[in-house]
């Protein structure tokens, strides 16, 4: 039974026990008051800076392998020489196989050196994008650290740049290579046309070569990975800035434009 007298001596308690008091509302704190916060000002997120040089590291981990791969296959021992001299001097095709069965297996040789480097340079390149991206959203002129000095911070920027100059290099040398080989793989097409329907042994319809062109154009444009390489090729003045170690951020922002339309 309940106490009549309960009333008396706690006033803060309802007079009626069916009515229930307001829920109260807790003041704001400040951190109410508070923006969506920074992920680089979360406690215990890496920052920016550290973010950038950890992504460079992972792709010096595959570089690594990825230049070793460039040493092995040899794509500039395919280069082939200047068409237009060989029209005035008779300069002999070091490319030349001698028969349709020897370019088949040339034919076949630069296409898998061209799959072997296009692959994995595909995975660089799409690390090499969220490194710019990340790089020209949070680390200018202004960028500053709550833990690292002034020293510090322009130190880790300067390897950065470098580090990411780097990888333009290296990607750039890649499709270099690709680009050999896709002209070597034209220059042998241009061999085996003289084999088309001559009969016997040193034989290939018209059909066949053609669908030989086809796979290869598909294969040598980028189309069959979905990657436009073509774009990691660097002209005189890009060469120039990143021989002096400079990062030009309106360059690199056009720079990353392409690099977007890269993977479509």
């Amino acid at each position: 039974m309940p106490n009549p007298y309960e009333d008396l001596f706690d006033p803060d308690r309802p007079s009626d026990p069916s009515e229930e008091a307001e829920p109260q509302t807790p003041e704001p704190t400040e951190e109410d008051w508070t923006l969506e916060a920074d992920d680089r000002f979360t406690e215990g997120a890496p920052e920016a800076l550290d973010d950038i040089l950890t992504s460079i590291e992972k792709f010096n981990d595959l570089a690594e392998p990825f230049s070793q791969l460039l040493t092995q296959t040899k794509a500039p021992a395919h280069e082939v020489g200047n068409r237009i001299v060989s029209l005035f001097l008779d300069v002999p095709d070091r490319h030349d196989q001698k028969s349709l069965s020897g370019e088949r297996r040339y034919y076949q040789s630069l296409q898998e050196k061209f799959e072997q480097i296009i692959v994995p340079m595909r995975a660089l390149a799409q690390l090499h994008l969220h490194a710019i991206q990340y790089f020209n959203r949070h680390i200018d002129e202004d960028y500053y650290s709550i833990e690292k000095t002034d020293r510090q911070v322009r130190f880790e920027k300067a390897q950065a740049i470098e580090g990411l100059n780097l990888q333009r290099k290296i990607l750039a040398e890649a499709t270099r290579h690709l680009q050999i080989l896709s002209v070597g793989l034209q220059d042998t097409e241009r061999r085996m046309r003289q084999y088309i329907n001559t009969g016997g042994r040193n034989n290939i319809s018209n059909s066949e070569y053609e669908m030989l062109v086809l796979r290869r154009t598909r294969r040598t444009s980028g189309l069959s990975h979905h990657f436009d390489y073509a774009i990691f090729d660097i002209n005189l003045l890009d060469k120039a800035f990143l021989s002096l170690g400079i990062y030009q951020r309106e360059t690199s922002a056009q720079y990353l434009g392409k690099l977007l339309r890269a993977f479509d």
